[in-house]
């Protein structure tokens, strides 16, 4: 059976030399987030859990959750994130943002993905980077698909850059060790990006981790995917943000990783019409008793790439097409502060967080505070969305002067006529 074995003080070598005492064989390490995978029997296990030091654990699985639709709205997403990148002049694109996508890989050819994938890296043990699954390429489409043009099929940071970590099988399934392996290679890039001295912006330098999957939330703080998110969140500077789960409206649904309070968790709204939870999105709290989702975005029939063909889309809904459009809007974001404020302006969801209530939005019915549907709410979109959407305002008006990153609002709020 496989285990990961969790450094609680002990260096990796130690770790690694314990493990081979115990009997473990097929040993394959983390190099920053001091995690081992080996080949043991529970026997070998036990034995092994009771090394002070080290915490030991059965390798999990986790898989894409995604939901068929019959078509895209009338008013696409793709409509939308041109009038806000058009709203800007010269017109944002979120160029400076480097997204990686850990997934089922990315079809790099299609024709709205083209020249886009900077790194690519296979940890799921399928043999190639190729998206035969096709999840990850409608994924890393809604980041930064297509060209910023009237018309276009595009998703939401069209100048973005993204990196291809496929973490799920060609059948749609991954397990801790491979997404753990993906989040390492990540902090190497960042950490290697760091010594090199190259800016935050720069396409090799990543910002952030987008994590479309889940599995069951076990409620363990050291299990070791939520280990590996915290460590590369704290320890190297990058938002994680992960897909809430396509499991609602049961209560305490959460998917693990969003379960864990250093991830970014991100619901679904339906997309272009009244500002309500989509039913599928999962509702917190989770098992810990955590108040979540963190934020929730659009995420129900959108029309992505298809992995199928270099000229083909595909229609679906789902909290894991929800959370890269998150993502995507961290380069529109960010890119407008840093014209405002300079190249050393720095934009983080996890920072952004403590600031959520006066830049987001809700249902007039809703909850003030952070609740386990909406979270804190859509971020600093209300009157875009009661406006492009015709279906009159049900969204309270955000806040715009609390932050730097809340000028976006104000953007909004001009874009669509005022609050």
């Amino acid at each position: 059976m496989r285990y990961a074995i969790i450094s609680k003080g002990l260096p990796l070598d130690r770790i690694e030399a314990e493990a081979r005492k115990a009997g473990a064989s097929e040993l394959k390490s983390t190099k920053l987030l001091g995690q081992v995978f080996c080949e043991m029997d529970e026997g070998q296990a036990q034995a092994l859990a009771l090394v002070p030091g080290l915490m030991v654990k059965p390798v999990q699985e986790y898989r894409t959750h995604q939901v068929l639709a019959a078509a895209p709205p009338v008013q696409s997403f793709s409509d939308v994130f041109y009038l806000l990148r058009s709203y800007f002049n010269p017109p944002l694109t979120g160029a400076g943002l480097t997204v990686a996508i850990l997934d089922s890989g990315i079809r790099k050819t299609h024709q709205s993905l083209a020249g886009k994938v900077v790194f690519e890296v296979d940890c799921s043990g399928s043999g190639s980077v190729n998206d035969v699954f096709g999840h990850g390429t409608q994924v890393a489409f809604v980041v930064a698909g297509g060209l910023h043009g009237p018309g276009e099929k595009a998703g939401v940071s069209t100048g973005a850059a993204l990196m291809n970590i496929k973490v799920i099988d060609d059948s749609g399934l991954g397990s801790d060790e491979g997404i753990i392996l993906g989040i390492d290679k990540v902090c190497q890039l960042a950490e290697a990006a760091r010594t090199k001295g190259l800016w935050p912006t720069d396409d090799l330098y990543p910002n952030v981790i987008n994590l479309s999957i889940g599995g069951e939330d076990d409620g363990d703080p050291d299990n070791p995917v939520r280990h590996a998110c915290r460590l590369a969140s704290q320890d190297y500077g990058l938002d994680v943000v992960a897909a809430a789960g396509n499991f609602g409206p049961k209560l305490t649904t959460i998917t693990l990783p969003a379960c864990e309070p250093e991830v970014i968790a991100v619901g679904a709204v339906e997309t272009l019409g009244d500002l309500a939870v989509w039913d599928k999105s999962s509702r917190g709290p989770t098992v810990q008793g955590e108040t979540k989702p963190d934020f929730v975005i659009w995420g129900t029939d959108l029309e992505m790439a298809s992995s199928q063909a270099d000229d083909q889309y595909v229609v679906k809904s789902g909290t894991s097409f929800a959370s890269p459009m998150l993502c995507g809007l961290t380069g529109l974001l960010w890119e407008s502060g840093r014209r405002a404020y300079g190249e050393g302006w720095l934009f983080r969801w996890k920072d952004a967080r403590q600031f959520a209530p006066y830049f987001s939005t809700k249902p007039l019915d809703a909850p003030l505070n952070k609740d386990n549907a909406y979270g804190y709410g859509l971020p600093a979109m209300g009157t875009m969305l009661g406006q492009v959407s015709q279906a009159g305002s049900t969204a309270q008006p955000a806040t715009t002067e609390m932050m730097p990153m809340v000028m976006m609002t104000a953007m909004m709020a001009g874009l669509m006529g005022g609050v």
